[in-house]
């Protein structure tokens, strides 16, 4: 295999270097919005990708120009090991090693993660208000999730980047009060517009709190200024005159980024996905195991880059996500 100093480019001529990795379908939370409300049955431990393979299959990216990986699940610190995986994601060389996280476990973990080689965190949190919480996580303890987060900053695992779904009826009142932590805080908080999943038949048009809204709520807290980032990420970014952290606005559904969309999915059980919206896999867990080559690895990496659409379709037909019905499944 070549190694190239450029990322490969799909069939629109986007930069493919961006890798999210599912590392496991389990979580330490029951999300009303993420978990069936008759429970969910995992992956076998034999389904799910080793380390070794999920670090072959990456090593074999980063030869063609991947340059950011984060690790996703599930909750992806419940995994055995996850420090030693860490360690080897970032011996690859990859500039830029996150992860993303619901904030239980991580206080406990963090210092770790960062001497292992992590370069930051997001961490999930949809409410402020611990009974809500409760309520949205069935059983999680909001002071852990606060712990994590002040824990994160200790070890430098910067910037945290706290990440928000407003849903309509359960925790659109606290969009004001998210944005305002970053006057005084250098937290990165990202509103996210709530997703078609059907999990628990949950979603509903009217339930997602548009971006355009999501602006009107905080733009009566200061003077905002639009801020560039180097790369094109999916969030547009914000900061009040004067305050210390960012406020990032991502929007699949009304202002979708599949224009400049940089990267592909890797489900837990070694999959493919080149969009979190299609129903197109390409399996590298089923050739890995039979001894494919490091060849006929890269040619099914080529593949996924090829077969990457130009864009979901969910504007017109919302009904084209209806096969997500758990994100933990393919990772978020």
């Amino acid at each position: 295999m070549k190694h190239r100093t450029q990322p490969i480019k799909d069939s629109y001529n986007r930069r493919i270097d961006y890798l999210r990795v599912s590392i496991t379908d389990k979580c330490n939370l029951k999300c009303v919005y993420c978990m069936p409300s008759k429970g969910l049955t995992y992956f076998k431990e034999s389904e799910v990708l080793t380390d070794e393979e999920i670090v072959r299959f990456v090593r074999i990216a980063h030869t063609h120009g991947l340059r950011k990986v984060r690790i996703t699940g599930g909750e992806p610190l419940v995994r055995k090991n996850i420090i030693q995986l860490v360690a080897s994601l970032k011996e690859i060389g990859i500039r830029d090693l996150s992860l993303t996280t619901n904030g239980i476990l991580l206080s406990t973990l963090a210092g770790d993660l960062k001497q292992a080689g992590l370069d930051r965190v997001n961490i999930s949190l949809d409410t402020m208000d611990a009974k809500v919480y409760r309520k949205i996580t069935k059983e999680g303890d909001i002071a852990r999730v606060w712990e994590s987060i002040r824990e994160a900053e200790r070890v430098n695992l910067t910037p945290v980047k706290i990440n928000v779904v407003p849903i309509r009826g359960l925790n659109d009142g606290e969009i004001s009060s998210f944005a305002s932590l970053t006057f005084e805080k250098n937290y990165h908080i990202r509103f996210i517009e709530f997703m078609p999943a059907n999990c628990n038949g949950i979603w509903a048009k009217d339930k997602c709190v548009s971006s355009a809204e999501i602006m009107q709520q905080i733009s009566g807290l200061g003077n905002l200024e639009r801020l560039t980032f180097k790369g094109r990420g999916p969030s547009r970014n914000f900061r009040f005159k004067g305050a210390a952290g960012v406020i990032g606005i991502i929007s699949p559904l009304s202002d979708h980024f599949c224009g400049y969309c940089n990267r592909l999915r890797l489900t837990a059980d070694g999959k493919i996905r080149p969009c979190l919206f299609s129903r197109e896999e390409i399996d590298i867990k089923t050739p890995m195991r039979e001894g494919v080559s490091d060849d006929a690895m890269e040619k099914l990496f080529f593949r996924a880059v090829k077969i990457k659409p130009q864009r979901h379709l969910l504007n017109e037909d919302p009904a084209s996500g209806g096969h997500l019905k758990t994100m933990s499944k393919i990772g978020g």
